[in-house]
């Protein structure tokens, strides 16, 4: 009967250990998932940063390339290719975000899409429908289902 008792006791003792390591690695495991979680937003908010940073880049291309197309009547060879040239930058840049999932808002019917887009000013135009897209003053861009950045449009309001 000792012998019973004792193997039971030494049994016991060894479920009690067992339950107090589960119960360790449990939290170990819990703190482990929790750290990559807490990894995978910093790398998520790092590359949202890095992207506003490429965006930002492309708008200086763009604009850089619309006012020389506006202000220089006289289009020689020399200026052909240096517009081009940042025509190709800008094409690269946007290629690098494509890279990781982001791309440029795109409006297949032309109209406002809620959500994704910031209304900078309004028009009245009759032959037009309400919240049809007048121009994009800023490109707005997502990645799957988040925004990146908002478009900035000008919309008719009638």
């Amino acid at each position: 009967m000792h012998l019973i008792q004792y193997n039971f006791h030494t049994m016991n003792k060894g479920i009690e250990e067992l339950e107090t390591l589960m119960a360790q690695n449990l939290k170990a495991i819990v703190s482990l998932q929790n750290e990559v979680e807490k990894k995978n937003l910093e790398k998520h908010d790092q590359l949202k940063d890095i992207s506003l940073g490429i965006i930002d880049a492309i708008d200086s291309f763009e604009r850089a390339d619309e006012a020389i197309k506006e202000k220089v009547l006289d289009k020689n060879d020399d200026l052909i290719k240096t517009i081009n040239r940042y025509s190709i930058i800008s094409k690269k840049l946007l290629n690098l975000l494509q890279k990781f999932g982001i791309t440029r808002i795109a409006f297949p019917d032309n109209r406002l899409i809620v959500g994704l887009c910031e209304v900078i000013d309004t028009v009245a135009d009759k032959d037009r429908k309400n919240d049809e897209i007048v121009s994009i003053i800023r490109n707005g861009y997502i990645r799957g289902n988040e925004l990146i950045r908002a478009a900035q449009i000008v919309v008719v309001k009638n």
